[in-house]
């Protein structure tokens, strides 16, 4: 015979009688005069009866007291509706132009045009937004006297198809080469230079193959893969290892992990560079070379893992070709520390030891304290070697030195060739000790900072010694839109002519 099935529990309906009214979330959870709970002066079985429910072996009492916030007990319209009532207008720039969408509009999305399949909607749109820098600075940098009135216009002309594919263009109207529309003051005279380039500095399509194909075929995304070609630029590792725009092509595998090696979460970027490619390493001459490497970005082992590698091939003369590689690694330290590591190496040509440009490497080594304000207090202290002539892959004239992230001292004002250190890593050591002051409301910054370096070896024509550098930045919005930025700097180079100088800068973004 089969076994008998149990017979399932059943519990009779509560007795009418039975306040459930009186026994309600708050007041069962209400301390009585002696300080303790209408459920811990009712036993569970009595306050079954009492309800009907026949006899329970676990009550609620049994267990801790659920860690609830007491106001959670009740409802409170009033304070439930200010939230909504509490928000109130955040001023905003608008940009010059702003065609299709308004772009700092409400969170409505409308619908799109079936132009490039159902899964994959058209919102066309077209924006045109950047920022102007006017800047009046005096002293001396490295090649000379720096007295002069400069001013910079950037502007971004972007046109969103979709949601993941646009065409995108910069163009610098006033500058040409690093050089800027400025009043030169010289020997007492005002000598005015104009330029105006309207050539673009960068000019791509960047766009989604997933979403692309996903809407040609009317289905989802089968996958992401993120691509771009053209006039694109090109930043990795902050700047350092790479920045410039390039003409070629790159391509990403986004948002993968591996359980095999540990790794949370990584993406794997590949770029081929045809043309364009500005480098010390091969002189002034921007068509001489060619990029082909790949970028990975790691998240793992309790920090973030950077690396890269790089075949640059010289067109006209392939001794000069070499490798590129570099690796970092950022992790924070007993809650107190961040820091990253990071090494390039470079090697590969095969020419005379007077005619190498690309050798050698550069090891940096950047720390900053977490204090009790993290936001607002931030010292730091960056340290450098660099050994042989460490280059970048590619870095654009306005992006300044390899050490620009080594501190103000090494880093250009991208505008009227403010004083500097000597920024390039070749067979030099050193650092920067600053720190970093934040107001209160995130509304202003002050930055103070000592640097100092010193050559090993005898090839690094611009460094003759020691090289020491007071700097400090302060900067504050006049506006939502406009901020007043200035710099002092004072550098002392032994056998050399000191550096220093003196800048304001004005700055309206839109």
């Amino acid at each position: 015979m089969p076994a008998p099935q149990p017979k399932a529990a059943s519990f009779p309906p509560p007795q009418a009688s039975f306040d459930f009214a009186g026994h309600s979330a708050a007041s069962l959870g209400s301390p009585t005069a002696e300080g303790r709970s209408v459920l811990q002066e009712e036993s569970a079985t009595d306050f079954a009866k009492s309800a009907g429910l026949g006899k329970l072996t676990h009550f609620a009492n049994d267990f801790s007291p659920t860690p609830l916030p007491e106001q959670s007990n009740w409802h409170d319209g009033s304070r439930e509706q200010w939230v909504y009532d509490a928000k109130a207008a955040v001023p905003t720039q608008s940009p010059w132009i702003e065609w299709g969408r308004v772009f700092y509009g409400d969170g409505i999305t409308p619908r799109g045009k079936n132009w490039f399949g159902r899964t994959n909607m058209a919102r066309p749109e077209f924006y045109v937004y950047g920022d102007y820098r006017s800047g009046i600075s005096t002293g001396r940098n490295a090649a000379g006297r720096t007295d002069n009135w400069a001013n910079r216009l950037n502007l971004d002309l972007d046109l969103r198809l979709t949601d993941s594919e646009r065409f995108h263009g910069f163009i610098g109207p006033l500058d040409r080469n690093n050089q800027f529309t400025r009043v030169d003051f010289e020997d007492g005279n005002f000598d005015y230079q104009g330029i105006f380039d309207p050539n673009f500095v960068t000019a791509f399509f960047e766009g989604d193959l997933g979403a692309m194909w996903g809407g040609f075929h009317g289905k989802s995304s089968p996958a992401e893969m993120p691509v771009t070609i053209g006039l694109v630029p090109l930043i990795f590792q902050n700047g350092i290892w790479m920045e410039d725009a390039v003409t070629g092509a790159a391509f990403a595998i986004p948002a993968r992990h591996s359980r095999a090696l540990n790794w949370a979460n990584f993406d794997w970027t590949f770029f081929a560079a045809i043309d364009q490619i500005n480098s010390a390493a091969f002189g002034t001459d921007k068509h001489a070379a060619q990029a082909f490497g790949t970028a990975c970005f790691i998240d793992a082992y309790d920090g973030y893992i950077e690396a890269g590698y790089a075949y640059l091939r010289d067109r006209n003369d392939t001794r000069r070709s070499y490798h590129n590689m570099t690796i970092s690694f950022t992790k924070r330290y007993l809650d107190r520390i961040s820091n990253s590591l990071r090494l390039i190496i470079n090697t590969g040509q095969n020419l005379p030891d007077a005619d190498v440009t690309a050798d050698g490497g550069l090891f940096l080594w950047e720390n900053s304290l977490i204090t009790a304000s993290p936001l607002t207090v931030v010292p730091y202290a960056n340290f450098f070697y660099g050994w042989g002539r460490p280059q970048s892959v590619a870095r654009a004239g306005g992006s300044g030195g390899i050490l620009r992230n080594t501190g103000i001292n090494f880093d250009t004002d991208g505008l009227n060739g403010f004083a500097t250190l000597d920024p390039t890593g070749f067979d030099t050591a050193g650092g920067s000790i600053g720190v970093d002051l934040i107001g209160n409301q995130l509304d202003r910054q002050l930055l103070l900072e000592a640097s100092y370096l010193t050559e090993h070896g005898d090839s690094n024509l611009a460094v003759q010694g020691d090289q020491f550098g007071l700097g400090t930045r302060y900067q504050f919005p006049i506006s939502n839109r406009t901020l007043l930025r200035f710099d002092v700097m004072h550098g002392w180079r032994s056998d050399l002519p000191n550096v220093y100088g003196t800048r304001m800068e004005y700055r309206w973004k839109f």
